[in-house]
């Protein structure tokens, strides 16, 4: 994520109307509210019989590799036992899925999955991200993204994002895992952060994308997020169970890859979008 992103803007909506909802969601709460239906079974999502463990551990590896591991920024550098921890943090997220790809890889992408495993493993064992931004690595995930959505069948939604938009948000879409590919054509860079809206919620997404990040947090639920800069396009694989969800870029107005922006969050420029799962 953009390091300037986590900046919340003020609440669109008085303090009173973010107090109202928060007590509401409280009490419905107590009430004892259904919990959130489990996301589909792999043979519900339509995926072909042989292909349904590669495939279902492939989505869970898509995302260790799109989060890399989470070694702290600076100023002041890390510390090599900080660095150490992330590592082996990033480790204990991949190896499972790693693990259970490699036993059900089809014969077309083991090459690419063992470029994968070796570079992984060696960041891991020398504690350094290098090994994850080599072009052989970078060539062995999108092929393997490639795979997932060609064989795999996963649903694919093309979003473009430019100054202040996204173009390409459908209004509904099917319960199960998406890829998201996010291409951006404008000059600043976008990130686009996908919500579910809590059950019990009636507000407009666009309005609680505005919400300072403690009352945010309380009727959103984060689902995944796609940091782009302008000419670039990346994909992330989201897993969807039913209900309304969100689109929102946090990013400050101004922001490019070599400057850090000082404006409005694109969010409250009008850059969201809403739609239903199910």
């Amino acid at each position: 994520m953009v390091a300037t992103t986590e900046t919340s803007p003020a609440p669109h909506r008085g303090a009173a109307t973010a107090v109202a909802l928060l007590l509401a969601l409280a009490a419905s709460a107590c009430g004892g509210a259904e919990p959130s239906p489990a996301p589909p079974a792999p043979t519900e999502r339509g995926l072909p019989a042989d292909k349904v463990d590669f495939c279902t551990g492939a989505v869970d590896l898509a995302g260790v590799v799109n989060d890399g591991p989470d070694v702290p920024d600076g100023p002041p550098p890390p510390s090599p036992e900080d660095v150490a921890a992330a590592f082996e943090e990033y480790q204990a997220r991949l190896e499972p899925p790693l693990t259970a790809v490699e036993q059900s890889v089809p014969p077309a992408l083991q090459q690419d999955i063992a470029t994968i495993a070796r570079q992984a493993r060696y960041a891991v064992a020398t504690n350094d991200e290098a090994p994850l931004g080599t072009p052989e690595y970078d060539t062995a995930v999108s092929r393997l993204r490639a795979y997932m959505i060609t064989d795999c069948g996963f649903e694919q939604v093309r979003v473009t994002a430019v100054e202040y938009r996204f173009d390409g948000i459908p209004a509904r879409l099917p319960a199960g895992t998406v890829a998201f590919t996010v291409s951006n054509q404008g000059a600043e860079t976008h990130e686009l952060d996908v919500y579910r809206i809590n059950e019990g919620v009636p507000q407009p997404f666009g309005e609680l994308a505005l919400l300072p990040d403690d009352q945010r947090e309380v009727v959103l639920t984060s689902v995944g997020e796609i940091s782009v800069s302008p000419g670039a396009a990346d994909t992330e694989f989201m897993t969807l169970i039913p209900g309304r969800y969100g689109v929102a870029c946090p990013v400050l107005q101004g922001t490019s890859p070599t400057a850090d922006g000082t404006g409005a969050p694109h969010a409250a420029l009008g850059m969201v979008a809403e739609f239903t799962v199910g």
